[in-house]
């Protein structure tokens, strides 16, 4: 039997009323979410920059611990602005020849021997880092008084041509050694590791382990030569 028209649309109307609120109801739980998620991301963005700025003060204290021993006309500080890929890399400083910066200027981090100035432009600087092959600085270990040359590589870095007489103690420190005038004496480098020279072997050679980590490098500071 057919019902009745008004039946009919009163009981389409009533399907259709509280879809049009299910709809509703779906906006303002969307929007609700929404508001949560940006609230959300607001909150972890504030966290990583406070933990951010805790990073970068705990840096610049140990820094700053290292600056009050230096003479401040002969050091500048110094941001990384680039680098290069791979494991033996190189590093570009915001700093160069306006500020005073030679080749061959050491760079140090927290009062150690991170780099030598390679290349110094008006306004920015190269720094090969003292674990690549091609950086040689002169050194000295601090116990045993040997005199070598501290290279980098893929293994590390290491102290070569330390003459057969010396004793070396594992554990020593390494300096720089100031021999050729292009980098200070006094620099710590690191310490002994290890010897690895053979016998038979004309010089003796050892590894070094230096007190910073390469990968974390962010602010730096050049002693310039003059």
């Amino acid at each position: 039997m057919a019902r009745p028209f008004g039946f009919v649309a009163q009981n389409s109307i009533g399907r259709i009323f509280p879809f049009f609120k299910d709809i509703a109801q779906l906006k303002r739980i969307t929007n609700q979410n929404s508001n949560l998620i940006a609230e959300n991301l607001n909150l972890q963005s504030q966290l990583a920059k406070l933990t951010e700025t805790e990073y970068e003060n705990e840096i610049l204290k140990k820094e700053l611990g290292f600056m009050q021993n230096q003479d401040p006309t002969k050091v500048v500080a110094c941001a990384i602005i680039g680098q290069s890929s791979g494991y033996l890399r190189t590093l570009t400083l915001d700093k160069g020849s306006s500020s005073g910066l030679n080749e061959g200027d050491a760079v140090i981090s927290q009062g150690v021997l991170v780099g030598t100035l390679s290349t110094v432009r008006n306004d920015n600087s190269e720094v090969t880092l003292i674990t690549d092959y091609n950086s040689i600085v002169p050194v000295v270990l601090g116990t045993s008084r040997g005199t070598g040359l501290l290279r980098g590589g893929l293994a590390g870095i290491s102290v070569e041509n330390i003459p057969l007489n010396i004793s070396i103690k594992v554990n020593e420190q390494v300096l720089t050694s100031g021999l050729g005038g292009q980098i200070p004496q006094g620099i710590l480098v690191g310490s002994v590791t290890d010897i690895t020279s053979k016998e038979g072997e004309i010089f003796q050679k050892v590894n070094v382990a230096s007190p910073v980590d390469f990968s974390k490098l962010e602010v730096l500071f050049v002693v310039k030569i003059q």
